[in-house]
């Protein structure tokens, strides 16, 4: 299957992610929640990597603590606080800046330049997000910049898995995930949320929703966006977490009962011009950011 196939599945689970996260913030604390969610992710697929009868010997496993504490602990403490501020187009549609954090840290740290699609692609990005707020940047709710926030660590850490030439997805995937839960455990501990009562609350369909969208669902997220990393670059993935909110969009008028907003909808036009523009690039050009030590 096209690596590109495999990530619009990704933005399936990622857009209908926020939907089903929404929906459960009403009935679990965030800490909790977000606990909940990496626990599953890992178990699945660990218990995948023990079928499979793949080794779960990792080399580098300084380097997977850092990300699991940027992509995983401390992106899911900032998005779920993000979360019970904002909507939930709202929420996916901080994922339009995606590209231009990853350009900025690809720059910086990768020592990289991008192409005149590539930039026009950014701009566009960026454009629907501020057409996303009304050009309100300075009347921002307090959530956008809890979002900004955990975007910012998310990227950061896709941008080390490419500098480090960090390999085996699976592998990194889980121990990422793993190092992840026991910091959300630790904090929500801390916090006073690490009660089970709200668990056995949940009637059995969000339950169903719970472990196959964000369970089963950010599991293959996160294995698909390293190995897309390793395949496409870092920039060239970032690009398709700009697809969520189209998928976020159109779920949350039906299960969320969020009004149509003209505005979004032209945002959402944007957003999928950039994709087309960046996948339509040469395939030499997938090595744009890959690490050249």
């Amino acid at each position: 299957m096209s690596i590109y196939v495999q990530l619009l599945l990704a933005s399936f689970f990622w857009g209908s992610n926020v939907i089903v996260m929404k929906l459960l913030l009403h009935e679990i604390p965030f800490l909790l929640l977000a606990t909940m969610r990496v626990f599953l992710s890992f178990v699945f697929l660990g218990g995948y990597l023990a079928w499979k009868k793949i080794s779960f010997q990792y080399d580098y496993q300084k380097k997977a603590l850092i990300i699991g504490i940027l992509a995983i602990y401390l992106n899911f403490f900032f998005t779920f606080l993000g979360m019970n501020e904002v909507k939930g187009i709202d929420n996916a549609f901080m994922n339009a800046l995606a590209p231009i954090l990853t350009f900025v840290f690809s720059i910086l740290l990768l020592k990289q330049k991008g192409s005149q699609k590539e930039y026009i692609a950014i701009c566009l990005t960026v454009f629907a997000f501020l057409l996303s707020i009304r050009f309100q940047i300075f009347s921002i709710k307090i959530g956008f910049w809890y979002l900004f926030i955990g975007m910012l660590l998310y990227m950061l850490a896709n941008v080390f898995i490419q500098k480090w030439n960090l390999h085996n997805c699976l592998t990194l995937s889980f121990y990422e995930l793993l190092y992840g839960f026991i910091f959300l455990s630790i904090h929500c501990y801390y916090k006073g949320q690490l009660h089970f009562e709200p668990l056995l609350q949940i009637s059995l369909f969000h339950w169903l929703l719970f472990i196959i969208i964000s369970g089963i669902g950010f599991a293959y997220i996160q294995v698909i966006y390293m190995k897309s990393i390793g395949t496409i670059g870092a920039l060239k993935t970032s690009f398709f977490l700009s697809l969520n909110p189209i998928i976020t969009y159109f779920e949350s008028l039906f299960f969320l009962n969020e009004k149509f907003d003209w505005l979004h909808f032209i945002g959402f036009i944007l957003l999928a011009l950039a994709i087309y523009m960046i996948k339509g690039q040469k395939e030499k050009r997938t090595t744009l950011f890959h690490n050249n030590e």
